[in-house]
């Protein structure tokens, strides 16, 4: 029985051997199956190669739990949070670097929950460490192993990892992303108003095994290709221009009448009880931890120009309601521009020695740290501006009037504009719309992890030369 193999089109042919169509439901499927199969004969193979390297024999030593006990404690934590985590999606096996990212994330999640079973059931001592360790080891480079492999036989097999999206263009181009298959519609002889069974035979095999398919088409033909488009397993989509000015929007229903949802929040009651005990317990760490900069900081400030040593400035927080930021004095206090109706810009004369270190070294936000345990800012989210700020000579909200929509969620100590580098001064209007691309990017596609990798990218740009 020959394997199915997709076309240069994505399309699949028939089994030719068994004469069978394989669905992408089964190709999806097998390729789920591989990758965790193979996910879990690496780890066998890595605590049995841990045992072999650390106490000299495969099957460890009598008496003490060795690695193929740790491989059965670990591989089944490791198989749910792996297929919780998004593990064995097509995307991550089209995108190897994320599969083997969530991979990895999924074991050290799996190592710690172990640690801790083995914690409360009182066999730390008997356990060898080394081994555990190894083991760990061992297993990631093997789950990185797997994924390239089963990413390179994925395109051995199938002519590569089958499309989720295909786009079909119809009189109408539109921009796409690199991962997509395009259809032009002449070329492929799709004519929708034809609703007969050749015409959907051919739409079938156009899109092959794409899971999501997307017509640009004009208004008069938007029907036909709603009628087509219904013959598909997969989901259906026509591209509607006349609604992007109420974008984001999303479509329901009240009261059997069909409406347009254009706002509502982009977290749901449960991300932002986890976005909040995420902030609280980030900060309440972070404080403590930096007490004694957060101490010598004050004390600097205080003791090198006169006036208070913390300066609070009204900004525009979530709901676009104020509140008062916390940040360490860093003008002469006389100088100090409340309503921050003129930026900050290099050699500014208003900026203190002590204020100009703390600024370059981003010390003046960490009081921050206080408004994110009073609840009016997160750790990560859109900083937060004043009314009276300018790009040019235009109030933000001037400039773009998608502005506001960066409000609907609470403004971040940083956020994905600032480790991208757009930060500093908005002497031009493009300098605001490239942190208002960033901000929107980041409210419509939150996630914790995404949080804590820009809480880590943080950590590069803490020093950098836009600071004055």
């Amino acid at each position: 029985m020959q394997p199915a193999r997709a076309g240069a089109n994505g399309a699949h042919d028939d089994d030719r051997g068994a004469g069978v169509t394989v669905s992408k439901e089964m190709v999806r499927l097998r390729l789920y199956a591989l990758c965790l199969a193979g996910d879990l004969a690496g780890l066998f193979g890595a605590f049995l190669a841990a045992n072999f390297f650390v106490l000299g024999a495969l099957w460890g030593e009598p008496g003490k739990p060795h690695g193929l006990v740790m491989f059965a404690m670990v591989a089944p934590l490791y198989a749910l949070l792996a297929v919780q985590g998004g593990a064995y999606g097509i995307n991550t096996l089209d995108h190897v670097r994320r599969g083997i990212f969530r991979a990895l994330l999924a074991l050290a999640q799996a190592a710690l929950l172990m640690l801790l079973i083995v914690y409360l059931g009182k066999i730390a001592e008997q356990l060898s460490r080394l081994t555990f360790l190894a083991g760990l080891v061992l297993g990631a480079v093997a789950l990185a192993l797997v994924r390239l492999a089963v990413a390179r036989l994925a395109v051995s097999l199938l002519g590569g990892v089958p499309h989720l999206t295909a786009v079909i263009m119809d009189g109408v181009a539109i921009e796409t992303g690199l991962h997509m298959k395009i259809i032009q519609a002449d070329a492929a002889n799709l004519h929708p108003e034809r609703h007969d069974a050749d015409m959907a035979a051919r739409l079938a095999s156009a899109v092959g095994m794409a899971e999501r398919v997307i017509v640009a088409c004009p208004f008069d033909r938007m029907d036909d290709w709603s009628a087509a488009l219904k013959s598909l397993s997969a989901r259906g989509e026509i591209v509607v221009p006349e609604l992007l000015r109420f974008a984001p929007a999303r479509v329901d229903e009240f009261d059997g009448q069909p409406t347009i949802i254009v706002a509502g929040g982009p977290l749901q009651f449960r991300d932002r009880l986890i976005k909040r005990l995420f902030d609280l317990l980030v900060a309440a760490i972070a404080t403590i931890i930096l007490s004694p900069i957060l101490i010598a900081a004050a004390l600097a400030v205080k003791l090198t120009s006169p006036g208070p040593a913390l300066f609070r400035q009204p900004r525009i927080g979530k709901d676009a309601r104020s509140f008062s930021i916390y940040k360490f004095r860093s003008m002469r206090s006389d100088a100090s521009d409340h309503k921050a109706a003129t930026l900050t810009r290099r050699e500014d004369h208003r900026v203190t020695r002590v204020g100009a270190f703390l600024r370059k070294t981003s010390i003046d936000e960490l009081p921050q740290l206080f408004n994110v345990l009073k609840g009016d800012m997160s750790i990560v989210g859109p900083r937060p501006h004043a009314a009276a700020a300018k790009a040019g000579d235009s109030l933000y909200w001037e400039v773009d009037a998608r502005y506001w929509a960066r409000h609907c969620i609470k403004p971040g100590m940083t956020g994905l504009a600032q480790v991208r580098g757009h930060r500093g001064s908005t002497d031009h209007h493009q300098d605001l719309i490239d942190r208002l691309q960033s901000d929107l990017e980041y409210v419509s596609d939150w996630s914790i992890w995404r949080d804590l990798r820009i809480i880590v990218a943080t950590l590069g740009v803490l020093v950098h030369d836009k600071a004055y």
